[in-house]
């Protein structure tokens, strides 16, 4: 029998996770993990459906995965991309295919076995443990929906500023989608045209990867933007299941993912059904809170608790409109943030098709929301929080 194998560095043992349909080769695994003196091992007989991986890879302790490519090769290859955003992955096969390596490879698998003996497997797992090294635990992302309570009450533009404060702030990768397929509003605030859409990744999304991905979205202000199709036509119906199915990828890619969404349609209603964070954006207008008002009722019908919703008030002035505490009594929410109404500033921003510049009211207020919706503490500001909605003196 082969001495069991030694701990990579860093590690203090191999956990597999064996995704195998085939009894034969999952029996051949098993014996081989055996006498590698490996035996915290969780084995699956059939394929999990998408997006549960990670849980299930959690439920023991696993750090890398073993994945059966042979058996249903598509559904295999996306397990195999799934599980590469947290651990190292190692593809089974029953006969080597060129092909099949390649797109194991290209999907994040780390290794290729055809013949999973023990001298094998021996070989492979300190390949990677030297490689690889210990496997940092990703990074938690977060799912931030936007939703207007009343068109024209600054959603869009709050929505871009957020991410790119999620970016400025130190998040590694922010994703901005614009889930409003009949508004299209983010192509218009950053000048865009695009090539792709939401529309090509819904279609797209069963052979989704990084080199496709890429090519369907476009940097701007350092984050990553997936826009809506620039012909309301061209629209493809987005279910429950497409949703969820962008939103595990989106997840295993960044770290923060903001959908400017229209609350009233169904497609957006799904995203927004799936995020984490659901900011209500309203203005303190007597007319703007009565159509959030019916917002907020269209998401409850909807299966979106009230007790979810953050409700941001944005051009925010007391002096014109309901103060603080009108505003909750009308919602029955009480306000997340207000933020200031620089109404020209923000507009000549959007002409300019840049971000409102620092220092401004407006700025101060959006930063002191990221940093609460991230945990993190408000940057210092000399002077009291509400002073910043007091207006300017000429």
């Amino acid at each position: 029998m082969l001495a069991p194998i030694e701990t990579p560095p860093a590690r203090q043992i191999w956990k597999p996770l064996v995704v195998c349909p085939n009894r034969d080769l999952a029996s051949r695994v098993r014996g081989a993990l055996t006498e590698l003196g490996i035996a915290a091992a969780t084995h699956l007989p059939e394929y999990p459906r998408m997006g549960s991986l990670a849980v299930l890879a959690g439920q023991g302790d696993a750090n890398i995965c073993f994945v059966d490519v042979a058996s249903n090769v598509e559904h295999a290859l996306l397990l195999v991309s799934e599980a590469a955003a947290a651990m190292p992955v190692v593809a089974l096969s029953t006969r080597k295919d060129a092909d099949l390596i390649l797109r194991c490879l290209h999907r994040g698998a780390g290794e290729f076995l055809a013949e999973p003996t023990a001298q094998h497997l021996r070989v492979a797992l300190d390949r990677l443990g030297r490689l690889r090294g210990p496997v940092a635990a990703p990074k938690p992302s977060t799912v931030y929906a936007v939703v207007p309570g009343k068109p024209g009450c600054g959603a869009s533009t709050l929505a871009v500023h957020l991410a790119i404060e999620f970016k400025r702030a130190g998040a590694s990768r922010v994703l901005l989608v614009d889930t409003d397929v009949l508004g299209g509003t983010l192509a218009f605030l950053l000048k865009m045209k695009p090539d792709f859409h939401l529309g090509d990744a819904v279609r797209d999304r069963q052979r989704m990867d990084g080199d496709l991905w890429a090519r369907l979205t476009v940097p701007c202000h350092g984050v990553d933007v997936l826009l809506a199709p620039e012909n309301p036509a061209a629209a493809v119906e987005i279910d429950r299941a497409a949703a969820a199915d962008l939103v595990k990828f989106w997840q295993a890619q960044y770290e923060a993912v903001v959908l400017d969404t229209a609350g009233a349609q169904p497609g957006a209603v799904e995203f927004v059904r799936l995020a984490d964070q659901i900011l209500l954006v309203a203005t303190n207008e007597l007319v703007a809170l009565h159509a959030t008002r019916r917002s907020v009722e269209y998401l409850e019908k909807n299966a979106i608790d009230r007790r979810r919703l953050r409700l941001v008030v944005n051009r925010y002035s007391p002096a014109t409109g309901l103060k603080r505490e009108e505003v909750q009594a009308a919602l029955k929410l009480e306000p997340y943030a207000l933020l200031a109404n620089e109404y020209e500033i923000v507009q000549q921003a959007v002409l300019e098709g840049r971000p409102v510049g620092p220092g401004t009211r407006f700025d101060r207020g959006l930063r002191a929301l990221a940093a609460r919706l991230t945990g993190k503490e408000a940057p210092a500001d000399k002077k009291p929080a509400w002073l910043g909605l007091l207006p300017r003196r000429s």
